[in-house]
């Protein structure tokens, strides 16, 4: 999903803050018994700032999007509004935590698919009148140069040569809606969610109005039902009741008990967006 922007001519191109590119952390849980916290005596947005050593993963791509500022940003990002959740004491949240891997997973997924697809810029291509935001997209794509980029293009009504405007292409608004959805109000640990039928789940929604769905399980252990470990699952619903349809992804760890609420953290390989990565940033670059 990228925001598609329309501008009334004469409005020069914004320069955006820039931000370090952020580094990720593969974590490595093959044959792995995860021993993680079940209480972080601070503030999920603490946690998520600390990282997780029991778990060996790190939030850094998270953090980076949750510090994301732009003054007079031309879309409405939800962003800084995560981030003040996350750090309300007085909060109740629930929040599935991306590892870093997630989004390199990500990251690397759309960039096999625009070198499969030859959608990879050469910047080489670029002439000194090419501006830089619009440089962004050579090379491979990160989370630094999908926030910074932005392609403004002029137009001229064909019938009416004397109007003409600017359609100005980002992408941060796609991220922030994508982040956003890992987060819900309300308690919803496993013990919560173990009292909704596993084939249903809870519906759950966070800052966008876009709906993902918890189901949780124990799984069989020693010949006893239900007796093993908690399986907690995730759904992108993707707007459908059709559960066929849906995305899921599972829980490396569960029930981190935080001052304002419940964190689940993500497995590592699961793909940030659900696959949607893909979807929302290939053409990145090559607007006409």
């Amino acid at each position: 999903m990228n925001r598609l922007l329309t501008i009334v001519c004469g409005w020069g191109v914004m320069l955006l803050s820039s931000c370090m590119d952020t580094s990720v952390v593969d974590a490595d849980i093959s044959g792995l018994q995860p021993q993680g916290l079940t209480r972080f005596d601070g503030t999920i947005y603490e946690y998520l700032q600390h990282g997780d050593l029991n778990l060996g993963v790190t939030y850094d791509s998270l953090m980076l999007l949750m510090n994301y500022e732009e003054p007079d940003c031309p879309v409405v990002l939800k962003f800084s509004e995560l981030k003040r959740c996350l750090q309300d004491e007085a909060g109740q949240y629930t929040f599935m935590a991306i590892p870093d891997s997630c989004f390199r997973y990500a990251l690397q997924e759309l960039n096999r698919y625009r070198r499969l697809n030859e959608l990879m810029i050469d910047s080489d291509d670029f002439s000194e009148e090419t501006p830089e935001l619009e440089k962004y997209a050579a090379g491979e794509l990160t989370l630094n140069k999908l926030l910074n980029y932005r392609k403004d293009i002029e137009r001229r009504d064909e019938k009416n040569p004397e109007k003409k405007w600017t359609d100005s292409y980002i992408y941060k608004d796609g991220l922030d809606s994508l982040v956003c959805r890992y987060m819900t109000p309300g308690i919803y640990d496993t013990e919560t969610l173990s009292g909704f039928s596993y084939v249903e789940g809870k519906i759950i929604q966070g800052l966008h109005n876009y709906r993902m769905n918890l189901a949780c399980q124990r799984l069989p252990a020693s010949g006893f039902v239900g007796g093993g470990l908690k399986d907690l699952t995730i759904y992108d619903m993707r707007n459908t009741l059709e559960k066929e349809k849906w995305e899921s992804a599972k829980m490396l760890w569960t029930d981190i008990y935080a001052k304002n609420g419940i964190i689940h953290v993500l497995l590592p390989q699961h793909e940030f967006g659900f696959g949607r990565f893909i979807q929302y940033f290939r053409n990145v670059g090559h607007e006409k």
